[in-house]
């Protein structure tokens, strides 16, 4: 459980600055942070799978369709 934690608290980290480096406005940050940081868990555990890993496949890829999305758009 101790990894997942890890990994949650990186993915958090690294999301909220490339929404920051995006120019996202602040108020909305934790939100967006508290729906996407599994993207980025996901690719810092390269789909290996240690511990519990609540997330269906599915649920992933389509997070990560929208959160590319977003890192897109501007």
């Amino acid at each position: 459980m101790a990894i997942m934690r890890q990994t949650e608290e990186t993915a958090r980290r690294i999301c909220a600055l490339d929404l920051r480096a995006l120019g996202i406005a602040e108020r909305e940050i934790p939100a967006l942070v508290d729906r996407f940081w599994p993207v980025l868990a996901n690719e810092i555990r390269q789909g290996v799978v240690v511990g519990d890993w609540p997330f269906a496949s599915g649920e992933i890829e389509s997070l990560t369709q929208e959160y590319r999305t977003l890192m897109t758009r501007r």
